[in-house]
């Protein structure tokens, strides 16, 4: 294969890699899911694990850490450089500069002598000039070409005595390990989302449910004003006022029919679909008796909590950037083989790629960097610093994590023993607005007291529903808080 073949061969080659690397751009998906099927927080956790874009990042993210890992480890090994240079030069004079200064052209033509070449008897070859024999002698314009091969590689290896590359080596395994426990905590992060968005679904759909109930109450009672009106037991005042409480409720309902569209539509976007999705979900939840061990929960989250041990992974890490930078006051070995090679192909004659000059070197260097300026010794008093901030930054967290676990289940608690009353009141309430119903029918109540029997029901009905998904929405939190499911 000749060389203009080679460099056309690469020259293509480089081309198309270029074009098969280039910018890549892959179209994300966003599912539109329309499914009759009841869907538990488990199913849509699931989901959001697959197309939630921010949980994507993290795993992107993670994904570099085998390529950090390698390039640390790379730093043990020898470094290779190899260079190959092919030159071609011509060159075409037809002028020149006398003596003189003058500027002259070539060809030019001067008057010389015959050569002659004469063989002694002892076998000598002697070669002079016939002054006897004159002759004129022209030069023409001076050119050609000439082209030259040269390549070279470079092997060399550098150890730091003082273990750098080793806790560099270290120190990316637990890059490695923090990247995916980022991931475990972005994990965690998204389904407590994802329950809190879904029982704030389940709360707007009984809420809104509740104001198409207490409509309906409220027309049975416009008809009942309105017949008491007609049979004058009443004034005109009460079916005015019942009429404006239809009106009010009525309001009520495209307010709560809202605001379930948009817990609706936030659900979808922290499961990463389209927000028109439209599907079930299982409304089967009971409140029970929350009986943990707070001691047991704590302790059980300092070792679940991956966001936790994100920090412990950054202590480690820490101390081992100290050792890196006290390592740096202790010398380093190199060793390094070159071999080089060169040829020029001399007048007209073309590339090789085989030249036959040869040079080779072998290098051992020990090198140690008495001083620096003070810059390593403040590189590692600021390492020493670091660490020292990593250790107060995991006793700070676990302290915040032992509170914020207290706080979950003191909240969960709470909900469960207020739920037990909410059940009660709403029991009581809806007793109490069928009997007003009835007085007010018979004419033994008046219309004040009759709403404001229905106000107490609406209140008891709210604070039912509220009591119950936040006793989920707490124990939600408390899952979050430990780190870790809880049956």
């Amino acid at each position: 294969m000749s060389i203009k073949q080679v460099i056309n061969a690469f020259t293509i080659t480089v081309l198309l890699v270029s074009i098969s690397v280039g910018g890549e751009r892959e179209n994300l998906e966003t599912p539109l899911i329309n499914s009759a099927e009841l869907l538990t927080p488990d199913d849509l956790f699931e989901m959001a694990l697959k197309y939630n874009p921010d949980h994507q990042i993290f795993i992107q993210n993670a994904s570099l850490s085998g390529a950090n890992l390698r390039s640390a480890w790379g730093t043990l090994m020898p470094s290779l450089d190899v260079n190959f240079q092919l030159s071609r030069s011509e060159y075409y004079n037809p002028s020149y500069v006398e003596a003189n200064g003058s500027v002259a052209a070539y060809p030019i033509t001067e008057q010389g002598y015959a050569m002659t070449i004469d063989t002694l008897a002892n076998g000598h070859i002697v070669v002079g000039f016939d002054p006897n024999s004159p002759t004129a002698i022209t030069y023409g314009v001076p050119q050609g070409k000439s082209s030259a091969s040269y390549g070279w590689a470079n092997l060399r290896e550098t150890i730091n005595l003082g273990g750098q590359q080793y806790y560099t080596i270290k120190n990316a395994g637990l890059q490695n390990d923090m990247n995916e426990l980022q991931v475990a905590a972005s994990k965690q992060g998204l389904q407590y989302s994802v329950k809190q968005n879904y029982y704030t679904v389940l709360a707007q759909k009984k809420l809104f449910d509740l104001t198409l109930k207490v409509l309906q109450q409220k027309q049975e009672q416009l008809h009942l004003a309105q017949a008491r009106y007609e049979v004058g037991s009443v004034t005109e005042l009460d079916v005015l006022q019942a009429e404006i409480d239809v009106g009010n409720q009525e309001n009520a309902v495209i307010e709560a029919e809202n605001s379930l569209k948009l817990a609706r539509e936030e659900l979808n976007r922290v499961l990463g679909i389209d927000l028109n999705s439209e599907y079930s979900l299982a409304e089967e939840f009971s409140i029970f008796n929350p009986d943990f061990d707070l001691v047991t929960l704590s302790a059980q989250a300092v070792t679940a909590r991956p966001d936790f041990l994100v920090y412990q992974k950054q202590e480690i890490y820490s101390n081992n950037s100290v050792k890196i930078n006290r390592g740096e006051f202790l010398p380093d070995l190199s060793a390094s083989f070159s071999h080089t090679r060169s040829q020029n192909s001399g007048k007209d004659m073309d590339f090789t790629l085989n030249p036959r000059n040869k040079n080779t070197s072998l290098s051992l260097t020990l090198s140690w960097n008495l001083f620096s300026g003070f810059a390593d010794e403040a590189n590692y008093q600021g390492s020493r610093v670091a660490l020292r901030n990593a250790q107060f930054d995991r006793k700070k967290q676990e302290q915040l994590i032992d509170q914020e676990v207290r706080q979950a289940y003191y909240n969960l608690v709470q909900t469960y023993e207020q739920s037990r009353v909410t059940e009660k009141n709403r029991e009581l309430a809806s007793r109490q607005l069928a009997l007003e119903r009835e007085r007010y029918r018979l004419g033994a109540s008046s219309q004040l007291n009759l709403r404001i029997a229905q106000i107490t029901f609406e209140q008891a009905e709210v604070d039912y529903i509220s009591s119950i998904f936040n006793f989920w929405s707490n124990l939600a939190a408390l899952e979050r808080a430990v780190g870790s499911k809880l049956n």
